[in-house]
């Protein structure tokens, strides 16, 4: 398997930027996930002021980072039925200096019978709105009948395995890729002490016809401290044993 990014989930108001750009620049395989709503992210909230001065610094830089967004609450349900709300596109518009997009990653943490269920057909309209983005979709088995139809439909897209979706439960084994040729993220209860861990588990089930597919991980949960905020030190602990434990598995493949 290619291990295409290692996601670190939660960063929000209360993350330094300085110190976290400068985690990012040690970890060219790192990417952030912001968590946005419209309760958390909206017009006059310190993430959204956040998420406007994180953008702002790295124009100024001209660097780049690895960046996703995941919408959650009401803004799913609504991108859902095809409705973007305004925050969001804003986010959506953000460019660097080349005119790529800022968060290349959108994940839609919607799970059927939990949110609206989505029109497919509004969905897929208001995916192709974006074309510059990869939208992030969870494969459980809620949504899965719907992922399909939109993978028939050659709709892009990147898919998310998390059967406990969000709650940080630990699989007793790892999902085999739903598509052979779409990038597969693992997530639930990955931290720094089990990364390695599941990252066998991961690359053990990609053995299985799948030796070339590009997977990620994405920790969230795992990386808070004791006030549930983004903890950078323990970030830093996961980018580190992900990345020695696949520098280690890539020089397995050469014996």
């Amino acid at each position: 398997m290619k291990l295409k990014f290692i996601t670190c989930s939660g960063c929000n108001e209360t993350t330094s930027i300085p110190e976290l750009l400068n985690l990012l620049n040690e970890f060219p395989r790192a990417e952030i996930g912001v968590q946005v709503s419209n309760k958390k992210a909206a017009y006059g909230t310190p993430r959204y002021d956040w998420i406007y001065s994180l953008w702002g610094l790295l124009l100024h830089r001209r660097t780049t980072i690895n960046a996703a967004l995941h919408v959650n609450l009401q803004w799913v349900e609504d991108f859902g039925q095809g409705i973007v709300a305004p925050e969001l596109e804003e986010f959506l518009l953000f460019d660097y200096n080349d005119d790529s997009p800022f968060f290349q990653r959108v994940q839609l943490n919607f799970k059927i019978g939990r949110e609206k269920t989505p029109d497919i057909d509004k969905l897929e309209k208001v995916i192709r709105r974006f074309p510059r983005h990869r939208f992030i979709l969870s494969y459980n088995q809620s949504n899965k009948r719907l992922i399909q139809e939109l993978y028939i439909r050659n709709v892009k897209f990147d898919c998310l395995f998390d059967e406990s979706f969000g709650a940080g439960i630990v699989p007793a084994t790892r999902d085999e890729p739903a598509f052979i040729d779409v990038l597969q993220g693992y997530a639930g209860g990955i931290t720094p002490d089990n990364v390695e861990q599941e990252l066998h588990k991961i690359a053990q089930t990609n053995k299985k016809g799948y030796c070339m597919q590009d997977v990620y991980i994405d920790a969230h949960k795992g990386l808070e401290d004791e006030f549930t905020h983004f903890d950078i030190n323990k970030c830093r602990a996961y980018l580190t044993n992900a990345e020695n434990w696949y520098q280690n598995y890539l020089q397995s493949l050469k014996k």
